[in-house]
C-alpha cells in the first residue's frame, strides 16, 4: 500500500502533472488525479503531516465527499437509518486529522492565494500544500493584458518555488497537459506553457493512461528527481470500494 512508505513524495517542491484533459480534445476526462492525491493527501494527514489543499476546480463540498471515503477505505454509508449516525462518527474522526482546505474556487488573485498559504503556514504549521491546478486558479489573472497566459502561469509557478524554499514547505502543483496524440505518452514537453514548470520543480510526476492493445490501465510516472535522482513508475488499480489506489490488483 501506499500508505506504508510515502518517504519518496516529500521533496521541497513537488509539481504534479495529470492529464486531465484529454490529450485530442476538450473532453474532460476522469483522470484520476483527484483520487491519487486526495489518497496522498489523508495518508499523510493521518502520519501526522499538516496537509492543506487548495482545489480551484473542484468544491470543497464534492473533494471532502472523495475524501471522507478514502479516509474510511469503504464507500460511505447511505440509505440505512443509522447512516447519518455513522456518517457523523466518520467526520468527527476525519476532523481529527490535521488537514485544512482553502476557500477559493475557481479563478483567483495570486495574491490572495499565497497571503491565504502564508497565514495557514505561521497559524497552522502548514507542512503540504495541494495545489489543484494551475490553470484553473489564474484564469482571472490571465485576463491582464500586460502578459499573455504563458507569462502569467511562469510568474504564478516563480512565486510557488520561492514560497516553498523560503517557507521550508512541501508544495505539490497539478499542471495540466497540452492536447497531445491520444497514443502517446505524456512527457515533459508535454507540460502545458513553457519549460518554467519542469525547470523550477524538484519533482515532476505524470499520471500516465496505457489504452494500447485494448486494455486500460493507470500508473504514475517519477520523470524528475533532482535530490535523489531514481527515476521509475508505479501500476495503479482502483479499488472501487475505498476509492484508492494500489500498487497490486485486490
Amino acid at each position: 500500500m501506499f500508505s506504508h512508505d510515502l518517504s519518496w513524495y516529500c521533496w521541497t517542491c513537488l509539481f504534479c502533472v495529470f492529464p486531465s484533459v484529454s490529450k485530442s480534445s476538450n473532453q474532460l476526462l476522469n483522470s484520476g488525479k483527484t483520487t491519487f492525491l486526495g489518497q496522498l493527501s489523508v495518508d499523510l494527514a493521518e502520519q501526522d503531516v499538516n496537509v492543506m489543499w487548495g482545489s480551484f476546480e473542484i468544491k470543497n463540498t464534492r473533494l471532502l465527499a472523495k475524501l471522507l471515503q478514502q479516509f474510511s477505505r469503504k464507500p460511505l454509508p447511505t440509505g440505512s437509518p443509522d447512516a447519518p449516525a455513522i456518517l457523523h462518527q466518520l467526520a468527527d474522526r476525519f476532523s481529527s486529522l490535521p488537514m485544512y482546505f482553502l476557500k477559493f474556487h475557481g479563478g483567483s488573485d495570486l495574491e490572495d492565494v499565497l497571503d491565504a498559504m502564508e497565514y495557514a503556514v505561521y497559524v497552522h504549521d502548514v507542512e503540504h500544500i495541494i495545489l489543484d491546478n494551475l490553470q484553473f486558479m489564474i484564469s482571472r489573472n490571465s485576463l491582464n493584458k500586460s502578459f499573455d497566459k504563458f507569462d502569467i502561469q511562469d510568474i504564478a509557478i516563480e512565486k510557488f518555488r520561492k514560497f516553498a524554499t523560503d517557507r521550508n514547505v512541501h508544495v505539490t502543483l497539478v499542471v495540466h497537459p497540452r492536447k497531445e496524440d491520444e497514443a502517446s505518452k505524456l512527457s515533459m514537453s508535454s507540460i502545458y506553457g513553457s519549460a518554467k514548470a519542469t525547470q523550477e520543480a524538484d519533482t515532476v510526476m505524470i499520471l500516465q493512461s496505457d489504452n494500447s492493445a485494448g486494455r486500460h490501465r493507470k500508473y504514475i510516472e517519477v520523470k524528475k528527481n533532482r535530490f535523489d535522482g531514481t527515476l521509475g513508475f508505479c501500476p495503479l488499480h482502483f479499488d472501487r470500494m475505498g476509492g484508492r489506489y494500489d500498487d497490486v490488483p485486490k
